[in-house]
């Protein structure tokens, strides 16, 4: 029998309070991407202007993953959270006070910075779980926006890249979806009664 601490153990030793609500709460922000990404990946090629609700829908997973996001070093998860929380509100100002030909711009920035977030969040699956959706997706992001900052919007490029992104996240989260959940009381929050 092995002595190596799972990871309930680890987390409980480690002192942070994570537990199957929050394991629960980060993979429904992860299936939020997923269908998110997925009404992109449909909508931006036939030329909808509801794609812009599968980039809400997106984004509303990023920030609920971001908030629940497991990490051992704390800073990191500030900085993918904090990414989030100021990507969001640039978009609104992008959206309602930016002038006309910079508000596009304002825009992608604020949807870049979100995908700050993903990518962090992609990567850091990749690094814990060696998985190669998780990697890609690191560099997908960026690259789609920085694409879209510094030349034209190109209509084919972007559903490509949407559709690609779409597939490698809903390879990701049914990965992470197929993990067992953390037990109920394993980082050591409840009490022995609870246990029994």
């Amino acid at each position: 029998m092995s002595n190596t601490p799972d990871l309930a153990e680890q987390i409980a030793s480690a002192g942070i309070s994570y537990g199957r609500r929050h394991d629960k709460a980060s993979r429904a922000g992860m299936v939020l991407q997923v269908l998110g990404a997925g009404s992109i990946a449909v909508l931006y090629p036939i030329g909808s202007p509801f794609y812009s609700a599968g980039i809400m829908v997106f984004e509303l997973g990023v920030l609920l993953s971001g908030i629940y996001l497991l990490v051992w070093i704390s800073w990191i998860r500030k900085l993918l959270l904090g990414a989030v929380l100021a990507g969001i509100p640039l978009q609104v100002v992008g959206l309602l006070y930016a002038p006309p030909q910079y508000a596009g711009s304002v825009i992608i920035a604020g949807i870049g910075l979100v995908c700050v977030g993903a990518a962090g969040m992609a990567g850091k699956e990749a690094y814990c779980f060696a998985w190669r959706e998780g990697w890609v997706l690191m560099w997908s992001f960026p690259a789609v926006v920085i694409v879209n900052l510094l030349l034209k919007e190109n209509r084919i490029f972007n559903s490509l890249a949407f559709s690609a992104i779409f597939l490698l996240l809903l390879s990701l989260t049914g990965k992470k979806l197929r993990q067992p959940l953390l037990t109920r009381c394993g980082t050591g929050a409840c009490g022995e009664s609870e246990k029994n």
